[in-house]
């Protein structure tokens, strides 16, 4: 599908109906991903970085909330398997683009709210189910169990900083890791296998989410 024909399919679904309530995901825990990602870019020595996305996280989240508005989350799967839309690379690499192309208009609000989209689909590839392409198979139930527990996995320091060097090359990384967790928390599983796999996911979404704060603004700085 192109990318017209996917703006449209998503305006037609916008409205929404009953089986969408299952595959959206949370936002409080991209919220922590982004707010943990600023402090750990600063105890890593990042504090330039670090500065600029706390003087803006909060267009940041609002893109990351918006990300997972209406239909838009059914493109956060690699290689999904159960539509014809574009998968996470794609709409990684879209919501980049167009933060780079406010970042060039010196419009700083919304290019940060498209990197806070764009950062949404990096963290979305740490859960399993979203890795894997499996919109249900205990989806729900596991972010659900992540949410609530998500302080108990707080990390602030160890950003990953050379994970890729493009957009989708983030999503595919993390992709990579969260995958093989898949068995550890589809369908519903023990509150001992969700543990084991969040205690290294969850640390990977903030940790890898500085690295990609990072990889923006190096970018948006010197263009290639």
């Amino acid at each position: 599908m192109g990318s017209l024909s996917w703006n449209a399919a998503k305006i037609v679904l916008a409205a929404g109906t009953p089986i969408q309530h299952l595959v959206s995901g949370k936002s409080e825990t991209h919220l922590l991903c982004n707010r943990q990602a600023v402090l750990i870019l600063q105890k890593d020595g990042y504090e330039a970085h670090a500065q600029v996305l706390s003087n803006y996280l909060e267009m940041i989240n609002r893109g990351a909330i918006w990300a997972d508005r209406g239909w838009k989350n059914f493109a956060h799967y690699l290689d999904p398997a159960f539509g014809p839309w574009p998968d996470a690379r794609t709409e990684c690499r879209a919501f980049f683009e167009k933060a780079l192309c406010h970042w060039q208009r010196k419009n700083k609000k919304k290019a940060f709210f498209f990197l806070g989209a764009a950062a949404h689909l990096v963290q979305d590839m740490c859960v399993p189910h979203h890795a894997k392409g499996s919109a249900f198979c205990g989806h729900k139930e596991y972010e659900k169990w992540a949410q609530e527990n998500r302080m108990d996995f707080i990390v602030y320091s160890g950003g990953t900083y050379h994970n890729a060097s493009t957009p989708a090359g983030w999503v595919e990384a993390n992709a990579i890791i969260a995958r093989h967790y898949f068995p550890y928390v589809s369908n519903i599983n023990s509150e001992t296998s969700y543990k084991l796999a969040t205690s290294v996911l969850l640390p990977a979404a903030q940790r890898s989410t500085a690295g990609f704060f990072s990889f923006f603004l190096e970018y948006a700085n010197n263009p290639r």
